[in-house]
């Protein structure tokens, strides 16, 4: 997969904000009903605020297959009729099997457009549902199960580690920001093209991918290792393939604790006996999901800036994506 040798677009983050730093603007691929446009079977333009807050720091390209296909707006509804393996696609009212026009519109599509760092689908559409679509038995009302739809297909076979979401399930806090904290981290991976370049950027994300996955963390550090200037096209493909596995899955509770540890350890020495006790106290009730992240977030990071810690100042884990998103949603 392509992901280099793109035009960059910058967000400037706030200085006001911690960790002041710029980000890159993630490429992110979404239903074009979603905000976007009065595209929907129905006619209507669907709201959704996540969204909303993400245009000013997301280059989005919308997309209706149903519409690319040749169906109107408003149109007849369409429906996924799954037998055994096979899925067609298929309009009551006409008649008509759409199934060969949708997977060759998709093929076309991605045949053309290959560089994404995410998908946000629209939920239980025939066309770009990832796992809410509804599919039926023929003739016959009853549902045969749930699934993918056909255009959503293609995105599952090449992009298999991607981040994906459906809509509704933005409005869910910890899937929003495993969601932005993966495509910005991505998105930022298109700046790596020297051996120089993948060390940086492996540093400061040290402790970001320790609380993803520490296994993943050490296969990464491997391949970095490996970099030099004959193989780095390679060795740089290989880390990517790593980076987009480790957000596969969120990270675990005890993982934000494990981190949180980490990076304490840094001050023991500096810091008083009632500051220490204060924080793990703080910290024994994250464990008990009594107290947020952002609480424990921002006391560290007082602690990076009183003590001028140059390191810990570059990690992206204490803000992977722009505050504003976050402020806006609050």
């Amino acid at each position: 997969m392509e992901y280099t040798n793109r035009r960059l677009t910058i967000v400037k983050q706030n200085k006001l904000s911690p960790g002041t730093r710029e980000y890159i603007k993630p490429k992110i691929l979404v239903s074009k009903c979603l905000e976007f446009d009065a595209c929907r079977y129905d006619g209507q333009q669907i709201i959704n605020k996540p969204i909303r807050a993400l245009k000013p720091f997301v280059e989005f390209v919308p997309v209706c297959p149903e519409v690319e296909i040749g169906l109107g707006i408003p149109r007849d509804t369409i429906k996924i009729i799954k037998n055994k393996n096979e899925k067609k696609l298929f309009q009551s009212t006409t008649g008509i099997d759409l199934t060969d026009k949708m997977y060759s519109f998709s093929k076309h599509f991605f045949h053309k457009k290959k560089i994404f760092d995410g998908f946000i689908l629209k939920s239980k559409s025939p066309s770009c549902g990832i796992k809410t679509t509804k599919y039926f038995k023929e003739d016959s009302p009853d549902l045969a199960g749930f699934g993918s739809g056909l255009f959503t297909d293609y995105i599952l076979k090449y992009f298999p580690y991607y981040p994906k979401e459906e809509d509704k399930r933005l409005n869910n806090v910890a899937l929003r920001e495993h969601f932005l904290t993966a495509i910005f981290t991505i998105a930022d991976f298109k700046e790596v093209q020297t051996a120089k370049d993948l060390y940086s950027f492996h540093g400061k994300n040290k402790y970001l991918f320790m609380n993803y996955n520490q296994s993943c963390l050490k296969k990464m550090g491997q391949v970095a290792a490996k970099i030099n200037n004959k193989n780095s096209p390679s060795i740089i493909k290989e880390y990517f393939e790593l980076l987009l596995y480790i957000f596969s899955k969120r990270p675990r509770h005890n993982s934000n604790i494990n981190t949180q540890m980490h990076v304490f350890g840094y001050f023991k020495k500096e810091l008083s006996a009632k500051e220490k006790s204060y924080f793990l106290e703080l910290l024994d009730s994250y464990r008990e999901k009594s107290t947020p992240l952002s609480s424990l977030n921002s006391i560290l990071y007082a602690w990076i800036i009183r003590f001028n810690n140059d390191y810990l100042k570059q990690q992206t884990y204490f803000q992977p994506f722009p505050i504003e998103i976050t402020n806006e949603l609050s």
